[in-house]
């Protein structure tokens, strides 16, 4: 067993050593507004869902000492407004988002220069990108700042979807998720997985299952 202090590794070997064991992870395409209208677009892949009750969604990002208030475009923007849309990412668009994570002026919106359709949002201002599957419109809640280390916290406040990747079945919305064909980063850099993958099955056990099972077995 290789036994590591994290905190005598650089940061930088920390990210590589982490990203490569905590996988996969989804990717967050995030599209927030500056206070002067400008549009922002990146991808964030320290994302995930935290709850459903109400629905919480977490977002990694870091600083930029090189931007306003030493804080990545995305960041600023949704200190500054409080509102922000996020945008799935699948196979058909990996290419576009992954262009628009260049490090671009602030002045210069990535969607546009992506070649990707902005429509108006219901709830926030910024707009959602028409061609991923789903929209989350997202409210700010609180930022956690830890170090170096930002944790965006936001409430999804509408969602949309594209009609050919949802269905109704017993009065509940059901997901075609394969044909949504997701995106996800995993280990290296450069690397990504395709959510579709070597899928399997496994139920989850109630504990009066479980007991049954094992009385059966004793018998």
């Amino acid at each position: 067993m290789v036994e590591i202090d994290i905190s005598n590794i650089s940061a930088p070997n920390r990210y590589t050593l982490l990203t490569s064991l905590v996988i996969p992870r989804p990717i967050a395409f995030v599209t927030t507004l500056d206070e002067y209208g400008v549009v922002n677009a990146a991808p964030f892949s320290y994302f995930n869902l935290m709850g459903n009750d109400p629905p919480i969604v977490a977002l990694g990002i870091g600083k930029d000492e090189s931007r306003k208030l030493g804080l990545k475009d995305t960041g600023y923007n949704i200190q500054k407004t409080r509102e922000f849309v996020i945008n799935t990412v699948g196979e058909d668009i990996i290419e576009q988002v992954n262009l628009t994570s260049i490090d671009f002026p602030p002045e210069m919106d990535e969607s546009e220069i992506a070649g990707l359709t902005k429509l108006p949002s219901v709830k926030v201002k910024p707009p959602r990108i028409k061609e991923s599957a789903s929209n989350l419109e997202c409210r700010h809640i609180s930022t956690l700042e830890i170090g170096n280390t930002r944790i965006v916290l936001g409430e999804i406040i509408y969602l949309h979807i594209q009609k050919e990747y949802v269905t109704l079945q017993e009065n509940d919305h059901y997901v075609l998720t394969k044909l949504i064909k997701s995106v996800g980063r995993v280990h290296g850099r450069d690397f990504y997985t395709r959510a579709t993958s070597d899928l399997f099955r496994l139920s989850r056990q109630s504990y009066r299952e479980w007991k049954n099972k094992l009385d059966r077995r004793r018998q």
